[in-house]
């Protein structure tokens, strides 16, 4: 039951909000945006903008990713090749994980249209990782059906060898090296690192706007961004570089540009993965 004074004291603490919240908004100085007449005739957008595209346009500015390596490669029916497919491939004799890394190297190289989706790459280390899966294929021996996969591994985790920034300007790099047990888990079943990627800068954000290490943007439409704070990992997959990826999410950062890059993200739930081991 609502009494007249509740109602009044309801009332009263309102006000004092409301007061609150005005004098937050005026002593910031937002209201002084609304007194920019050049801002008048500006169009205003609410992101994120989505425009179905029409029926059977391809939406995919390039296809380098597609055409990357090998003859066998190239004819595959569908442009983004999944884990399943690199294994079967190499199972068949078709390919060699050699193959399809020399290939990915050329399109994520340094000034190559898709080296913005990756922060550090390490040829040495991708090729040897490379070479060694080939040599366990060649003799019936592989490791796991993700031996000689291509992974991306997102700028936050730990990777002995490379260096960690967050996406940021600042070195977050571990004095005694190591690699994250996530990580550790693809390298131990043969998965092939192929670099850190691109991240919002100390993952406080959710577009990947990153105007230090540069903006990976959207491999559908490039008008758009990848979301993040993983969306260095989420254009790898989008742009069909790699068929799976790494990111972290601690507040929508695999889910915000797995949604915008129209792709599958998945964040366990806490702690599961170390107790399921």
């Amino acid at each position: 039951m609502i009494t007249v004074s509740h109602f009044e004291s309801n009332v009263s603490s309102a006000t004092k909000f409301n007061f609150i919240g005005s004098f937050l908004w005026s002593n910031t100085g937002f209201g002084i945006l609304r007194q920019i007449r050049e801002l008048d005739d500006y169009e205003p957008r609410y992101d994120p903008t989505v425009i179905k595209l029409p029926r059977g346009t391809n939406s995919r500015p390039d296809e380098e990713a597609s055409n990357s390596t090998g003859a066998e490669y190239q004819k595959a029916s569908n442009r983004h090749y999944s884990a399943a497919y690199y294994t079967s491939a190499y199972k068949a004799g078709k390919l060699t994980p050699t193959q399809v890394i020399t290939g990915l190297l050329e399109q994520i190289s340094a000034k190559k249209h898709h080296s913005v989706a990756f922060l550090q790459i390490v040829p040495e280390k991708v090729l040897a990782a490379a070479e060694a899966s080939t040599a366990r294929y060649k003799s019936g021996q592989p490791l796991s059906p993700l031996d000689g996969v291509p992974v991306a591994v997102k700028d936050e985790a730990d990777l002995d060898g490379y260096d960690k920034s967050f996406g940021s300007p600042i070195e977050y790099t571990r004095k005694n090296g190591g690699t994250s047990w996530c990580v550790k888990k693809w390298e131990d079943a043969g998965a092939i690192i192929v670099g850190k990627s691109n991240m919002h800068e100390l993952g406080l954000d959710t577009t990947n706007n990153n105007p230090l290490k540069g903006t990976p943007l959207n491999p559908h439409n490039p008008s758009y961004y990848t979301g993040g704070s993983s969306g260095g990992s989420a254009y790898t997959v989008a742009a069909g570089l790699v068929p799976i990826a790494h990111g972290v999410d601690g507040g929508g950062s695999i889910r915000i540009p797995a949604t915008y890059c129209g792709l599958y993200g998945l964040k366990p739930t806490h702690g599961r993965p170390l107790r399921t081991v």
